[in-house]
């Protein structure tokens, strides 16, 4: 891997601490040592990055029972949008826009599960 593609990884973090990222790496199935190796591993580290970014935005918990889900379905979602995103050369665009997708994941679990319910 390239420096500059971790240097990519660590600016998305948002200062995620290491121990959330490994418990929601696992949570979606993903190997992250392995998957840091990847380009498609690298996407879906950024999806899981952005989403523990918005849970964080949100003050909730991203791994209640009601939320943990949500790091299996980015994993599927971006993995069916790789061969699109693959043809992408702008890395660090890519990187972004996966990390947006996690965050807007969140935020459309936040609206279901809770701010809906509250103007209902």
């Amino acid at each position: 891997m390239q420096e500059g593609e971790e240097t990519s990884l660590q600016s998305l973090s948002g200062g995620i601490p290491l121990q959330e990222l490994l418990a929601a790496a696992k949570e979606a199935g993903l190997d992250l040592p392995k998957e840091r190796e990847r380009p498609l591993g690298k996407i879906l580290l950024a999806g899981i990055l952005g989403a523990l970014r918005g849970f964080s935005e949100r003050g909730l918990s991203p791994f209640l029972p009601t939320h943990k889900h949500l790091f299996a379905e980015i994993v599927s979602d971006l993995t069916d949008a790789y061969p699109i995103l693959s043809q992408e050369s702008d890395e660090k665009m890519i990187l972004q826009a996966a990390c947006d997708f996690g965050i807007k994941k969140v935020y459309h679990l936040e609206w279901k599960l809770y701010s809906s319910h509250d103007l209902f």
